[in-house]
């Protein structure tokens, strides 16, 4: 099922108003490249590893976060990172979760993939494609609030 993006109420909206983005994977290209998107957006990314981050502590913390960014390559395999998505989206429904995977032809701005994330995004994550996944990541996420 496509969905497509409402520009016009999204264009005003801030993208980052609660000013933090949790990444899952580790510093490299992709962090900085997010890093880099986060600063034009007054946000501070947080790097963390799946290992360290506890479904009780998403609990928690997911009102304070814009979104979580997940990297498939980090992750390793695509049936674990699959199940990882799938374990996040079950304890925070209501975070918006976009996954990044070098292993996608390109980027996936559509609800196809919403029982585990909101978008799949192709590194490397430039500024025009990172901005229109955070847009989609929001409306998709809404669009799977309603439909469950």
């Amino acid at each position: 099922m496509a969905y497509s993006l409402k520009t016009s109420s999204l264009i005003d909206a801030p993208l980052c108003p609660k000013g933090l983005i949790l990444m899952c994977g580790q510093m490299g290209s992709l962090s900085r490249d997010l890093s880099e998107w986060s600063e034009r957006m007054r946000a501070v990314v947080m790097v963390v590893s799946e290992n360290s981050m506890t479904f009780d502590w998403l609990r928690e913390y997911a009102p304070k976060l814009d979104f979580l960014l997940v990297d498939s390559d980090y992750l390793g395999d695509t049936e674990a990172t699959i199940d990882f998505c799938m374990q996040v989206r079950r304890a925070t429904p209501r975070l918006p979760l976009i996954l990044v995977s070098s292993e996608i032809r390109s980027h996936d701005f559509t609800c196809e993939r919403m029982m585990a994330c909101d978008v799949t995004l192709k590194p490397p994550l430039l500024h025009t494609a990172l901005t229109l996944g955070v847009q989609a990541a929001y409306q998709n996420n809404d669009y799977y609030q309603t439909s469950r």
